[in-house]
C-alpha cells in the first residue's frame, strides 16, 4: 500500500483516507454490522445509549442473514477497502509529483483496517505529520465526524500531528468527475432518450431528526446536485432521492423507490441514476442500485436504466483531493 519516497520520515506526509469500510468475507458481515450499529454518532439512541452495545449485537445478529444474501449478489464481500486503497495511493502519488513526499494509509470506521491500524503503520514508518482525507464529500457527524473521532482516539498519546480535510461538496475537480460519470451514463442510452431522460441523484439517507439537530449533510448534498446540474445544463431534469434507510423513524425523502415509481408513472422510459454521495463502489451501488432499483424500475416500465459510475480514481477527483490535502498541510505550515 506504500509508494517509494526518497525523503526522511520527518519530511513525509501520511495521507490517511477515511471511509466506512465493509466486510471482506461472509464471516465478517455480522461483526461489521455490530460495529456500525454500535457507533453512537451513526445510530443516535438518545437515552437508550447505555444499551447500545447490547442492541447493536442483537440488531446485527438479526440483519446478518439478509446482509449475507445481499453481499452474495456482489461476490460475498465489499470492494471498498481495495478501492479506498487505490484512491489513497493516487492522492499520495499526485502529491509526490508536486514535490511533497507522501505515503498512503487507509482508516475505516467499521472494519479493518481501523484507525488504530493506520496509526500503527504511520508510527512504524516514523512519520510525524498526517492529513486526514475523508472519502465522504459531504460532512455529517455520522461519517466524517465519526471517522475524525476514531482517528483522534487512535492518535491519542502519540506525537503525530494531524491536518484535516473536512468537506468538498462543490470542489471543482469533484464536480468535474461527477459530470463526466453522468455524461458517460447518458451516452449509454438510446439516442431518443439522451436529451430528456431524468437524472436521479441518489444519496445515502439520514434520519430527518439528525438534520433537525443541525447536521449539514442535506444542504451539502443539495450544493453538489446544484453544481452538477448547472455544469451539465440539465436544470429541470434533475431529481434528488435517498437510499439505504434503516428502522422505522422518518428518513430524508423522497426515497429512491418512490422517486422511480413517480418517474415511471409520469411516462418516462429511461433514467440515469447518479450515486452522488458515494465516491467508490460498495453494496449500496452494486447491489442496491444496480440490482434492486434496476429491477423495480424495469417492473414499472422504465426500459432503459443507466447508472453513473462512482468517481473512484477519476483524475479530476484525485487532483481535487490532493489540492485539499496540500491546502490542509499548508494551513499547518508544513509546506
Amino acid at each position: 500500500m506504500q509508494l517509494a519516497v526518497d525523503a526522511k520520515p520527518a519530511d513525509t506526509l501520511a495521507v490517511v483516507v477515511l471511509n466506512l469500510g465493509g466486510p471482506d468475507s461472509p464471516e465478517a458481515i455480522e461483526p461489521f454490522l455490530r460495529n456500525l450499529f454500535a457507533d453512537p454518532d451513526v445510530i443516535q439512541l438518545g437515552w437508550l445509549r447505555p444499551l447500545q452495545p447490547l442492541l447493536a449485537r442483537w440488531i446485527a445478529h438479526r440483519r446478518a442473514p439478509f446482509s449475507r444474501a445481499a453481499y452474495q449478489q456482489i461476490g460475498g464481500r465489499s470492494p471498498i477497502v481495495g478501492e479506498s486503497t487505490d484512491q489513497a495511493k493516487a492522492i499520495a502519488a499526485d502529491l509526490q509529483t508536486r514535490g511533497l513526499p507522501a505515503l498512503p494509509f487507509v482508516a475505516m470506521a467499521c472494519w479493518r483496517p481501523f484507525s488504530t491500524d493506520a496509526v500503527d503503520s504511520i508510527r512504524a514508518a516514523g512519520i510525524q505529520r498526517a492529513i486526514a482525507v475523508p472519502l465522504y464529500p459531504h460532512y455529517s457527524i455520522t461519517t466524517t465526524g465519526s471517522s475524525f473521532k476514531a482517528l483522534d482516539r487512535a492518535l491519542a498519546g502519540t506525537s503525530i500531528q494531524l491536518a484535516r480535510v473536512r468537506r468538498y461538496a462543490d470542489a471543482p475537480g469533484y464536480i468535474e468527475a461527477l459530470c463526466d460519470r453522468v455524461n458517460e451514463a447518458i451516452a449509454s442510452l438510446p439516442d431518443a432518450h439522451r436529451a430528456t431522460a431524468p437524472v436521479l441523484f441518489s444519496a445515502h439517507g439520514l434520519p430527518e431528526s439528525y438534520i433537525q439537530k443541525g447536521d449539514p449533510y442535506l444542504d451539502e448534498i443539495r450544493t453538489t446536485v446544484g453544481a452538477v446540474t448547472d455544469r451539465l445544463g440539465i436544470r429541470g431534469r434533475e431529481r434528488l432521492a435517498f437510499q439505504s434507510r434503516v428502522g422505522r423513524q422518518k428518513w430524508l425523502g423522497p426515497y429512491m423507490e418512490d422517486a422511480l415509481d413517480e418517474l415511471a408513472e409520469a411516462g418516462h422510459k429511461a433514467v440515469v441514476v447518479c450515486p452522488v454521495a458515494f465516491t467508490g463502489e460498495h453494496i449500496e451501488t452494486l447491489q442496491e442500485i444496480d440490482i434492486l432499483y434496476r429491477e423495480r424500475a424495469t417492473q414499472h416500465g422504465i426500459t432503459h436504466f443507466a447508472r453513473a459510475r462512482t468517481v473512484g480514481c477519476h483524475p479530476a477527483f484525485i487532483r481535487a483531493l490532493a489540492d485539499l490535502a496540500e491546502a490542509a498541510a499548508r494551513d499547518q505550515g508544513w509546506v
